[in-house]
């Protein structure tokens, strides 16, 4: 460009044509010469010198800079020639050439689409020399990045015909350098085992293929840093110094040793903590609340829950905004941090509106009768939350999000609900396999948000050689949307017990009313037709024999419910107590039954949970009835002792066939993890016995004996399916008896326990 716009200042250098002119002459034509690509209107459209226009050299000069400001070329001259009148301004232009095709070859670990991103070099874009190895440099990083250190990348260029340059990327990926040991250096408080376990940098192991570990990456690394950081303050070690990871690389062995330098500094204990009470909540109040002691090894994330609790216990009395900041002074003598908690409660607030968004199906009723804040009330993140969560135990929504804003008023908090419906209407098909019942067919017509009021109607048919069962259920949990539920049973049951066939025929009404958040009680009413048959003579008691019975029964259930998830609870208990009384004034047979039902879910390591499951049943015939042979109880299978059928456990006639007991006893242990949110893993170990009399009671006794139990390990999946939830368990026996199989396959539908 400088020699071009020397043009302009020393005459017959480059355009000896400018020597004869001895005055400006005039403009009677532009042309532009040398552009391929950029179009000549373009061009035109920069340069100020005009046709009719006395030619200026000082114009010219700057036609010059605004066509090189266009980036497209690399060299600009000016010429002119002479015409009759004047002269023909000519504007030669060599443009820089453009960017074609560009190709990656080699790469076999990484996507082409990943890669072209993070380079300049791309189609249309302006050729320059530089960005051959600037997109080296970039992608040998990206690869390093994703443990390719041994990475070699070539980039050639070639000018096509039409003058674009086409560019082939060559990329030697070679394999991934795993990461041979992670090594620190100064940590004196927790060893190698401590520190790494809190990283998600991990060195190669035997399962590197399937769970990535040894693979470096950057990002996570320097995350790592961070959580040892926060792992260290945790400890009271507040002046622990960790310097950036450092690599050291064996290119022969492909092998990475990451090395992690600390100073962990001295460790802190907590000298006291202090909080201020107020008119809302007093000093004793507050501390209540505060789980960090005085003397204790000092944790930074304790005392951040511990403001947290502060900040909420505040905004259960209306202040959503209220803050609390824990302040630090370090005694550098007695190595203590003093925590002062500085509570803003800010204003109270009240409810202003509350919207619901996403509900396509579900009508706004059925989701705001849930709703334990109203508009207009002093707000309260307690109410919240448990409204968010009897929102998520309808069953009707994949997820559920409650936003908080600022409402019209600064005294004033919208509550914005939005919602994902999931299908709550199946026809379902499905056939399975049993040991016990052989071939099994089950079929059902289910919507469980009947016409989007909540209301849930049931039409199933189970098919199998020991049973043909027919199911209609109907229930509206919220009558006009009060808190009383009703519930309309009709059924008409086949069931083969080996030792008898059982035919029953009959149906129930259902009453229920929420006594509070957790409590519920309700009270129902059944009556059945029963046919007994099949009953081998030999065999026959006074309450096992052939003939029909009828059974008219009443009885309260009081349920008390504190789970976070009906589905897929993690924590909280469920207790049930049930009690059935059947027979004298109503009719039918006279007996009763009692039964408590007693889950229990804590939370463990991450995201493993604990869930503990037991009951206790008992029932006796009174006056001068026997507990009839259908109401016995009978144990084994999926929701019950797995890896038993009901022909192993409890009392059994003289053919060895079960005849079940009046009184049982279960209890279960789980270990569940949820890989998703629909679908978990778990192990168990499962107790439990049927007790009674019978001609062969070998593997059981009388009464409830906690010695005399059947019990089972396994293992198995539940997950949530379109059509409800599914279990699938193996159990193994561990006290087989003679005649027993060592390992029965579950199969069911429905919640566990």
């Amino acid at each position: 460009m400088l020699a071009c716009l020397l043009l302009l200042l020393i005459p017959f250098w480059c355009a000896p044509g400018w020597a004869q002119l001895a005055a400006d002459p005039i403009v009677r034509g532009i042309e532009i010469r040398g552009n391929q690509r950029v179009d000549a209107s373009t061009i035109l459209y920069y340069i100020q010198t005009k046709v009719g226009e006395p030619l200026s050299r000082a114009l010219v000069g700057k036609d010059i800079e605004q066509i090189y400001s266009l980036g497209q070329f690399s060299d600009i001259r000016v010429e002119t020639q002479p015409m009759a009148d004047g002269v023909t301004v000519i504007y030669r232009v060599e443009e820089i050439p453009s960017v074609g095709d560009v190709k990656f070859k080699g790469n076999t670990s990484l996507k082409t689409e990943d890669l072209r991103p993070l380079i300049s070099l791309k189609r249309g874009a302006t050729f320059r020399e530089h960005l051959i190895q600037d997109s080296i440099t970039k992608l040998t990083a990206h690869y390093k990045e994703k443990a390719f250190f041994l990475v070699q990348i070539d980039i050639q260029h070639q000018i096509s015909k039409n003058g674009l340059v086409n560019v082939v990327i060559e990329i030697k990926e070679g394999e991934k350098v795993k990461i041979e040991e992670v090594r620190f250096h100064g940590n004196k408080a927790f060893d190698h085992g401590e520190l790494e376990d809190h990283m998600e940098t991990k060195e190669e192991t035997w399962l590197s293929w399937f769970d990535e570990s040894g693979i470096y990456k950057k990002d996570v690394l320097r995350i790592d840093v961070l959580r040892l950081e926060s792992f260290y303050h945790d400890h009271g070690f507040l002046k622990v110094r960790i310097q950036d990871p450092t690599l050291e690389i064996n290119r022969e062995d492909k092998e990475i040793y990451v090395d992690i330098h600390i100073d962990e500094g001295e460790q802190y204990r907590l000298g006291g903590i202090t909080v201020e009470g107020d008119e809302t909540y007093s000093r004793e109040e507050l501390l209540t609340v505060i789980q960090s002691k005085k003397g204790e090894i000092y944790n930074a994330t304790q005392i951040r829950e511990d403001a947290l609790k502060i900040s909420e216990l505040y905004s259960e009395k209306g202040y959503a905004y209220a803050d609390a900041l824990p302040q630090t002074l370090l005694d550098e003598e007695s190595k203590t941090v003093d925590v002062e908690v500085n509570v803003n409660p800010g204003r109270k607030v009240y409810v202003g509106k509350v919207d619901i968004y996403g509900n396509t199906r579900t009508q706004d009723n059925v989701i705001r009768r849930e709703y334990r804040l109203k508009e207009g009330e002093l707000f309260n993140s307690k109410k919240l939350k448990r409204t968010k969560q009897r929102i998520n135990n309808l069953g009707f929504f994949e997820s559920v999000k409650i936003d908080t804003r600022r409402g019209d008023s600064p005294e004033l908090v919208d509550l914005t609900t939005t919602v994902t419906e999931r299908p709550t209407g199946a026809v379902t098909f499905g056939a399975g396999f049993s040991s016990v019942e052989k071939v099994i067919f089950n079929a059902s017509i289910s919507q469980n948000n009947l016409f989007g009021t909540g209301r849930s109607l049931n039409l199933s048919t189970d098919l199998s050689a020991r049973r043909t069962n027919f199911n209609f259920n109907f229930t509206d949990p919220r009558i006009f949307d009060s808190d009383i539920s009703a519930g309309l049973d009709l059924f008409n049951r086949r069931s083969n017990f080996f030792s008898f066939d059982s035919r029953s025929t009959g149906g129930g009404i259902r009453l229920g009313k929420n006594l509070s958040e957790t409590d519920w009680l309700g009270f129902g009413y059944r009556f059945e037709n029963v046919q007994i048959s099949d009953v081998d003579p030999a065999s026959q008691t006074t309450f096992l024999q052939n003939g029909t019975r009828t059974t008219s029964r009443i009885g309260p259930t009081f349920i008390r419910d504190t789970r976070d998830d009906f589905l897929n609870p993690t924590q909280g208990t469920r207790h049930v107590v049930r009690f059935e009384f059947a027979g004298s004034f109503l009719g039918g047979a006279d007996f009763h039954k009692t039964s408590y039902e007693g889950t229990y879910y804590q939370p463990l390591i991450g995201q493993l949970v604990l869930a503990l499951h037991g009951e206790v049943q008992f029932a006796e015939g009174y006056g001068s009835d026997e507990l009839p042979i259908f109401e016995r109880y009978f144990m084994g299978g999926s929701n019950s002792l797995r890896g038993f059928t009901i022909r192993q456990v409890g009392p059994k006639d003289r053919n060895g066939d079960p005849i079940g007991g009046d009184q049982a006893l279960l209890l279960n242990v789980e270990l569940q993890y949820p890989v998703t949110k629909e679908f978990r893993i778990f192990g168990f170990y499962d107790r439990g016995n049927v007790y009674g009399d019978g001609f062969d009671t070998s593997t059981t006794s009388r009464h409830i004996d906690l010695a005399n139990m059947r019990q089972s390990v396994g293992g198995g999946v539940r997950f949530l399916s379109p059509f409800g939830p599914i279990s699938l368990a193996y159990g193994i026996k561990l006290d087989a008896v003679p005649g027993d199989t060592n390992a029965e396959f579950h199969f069911s539908a429905g919640n566990a326990f």
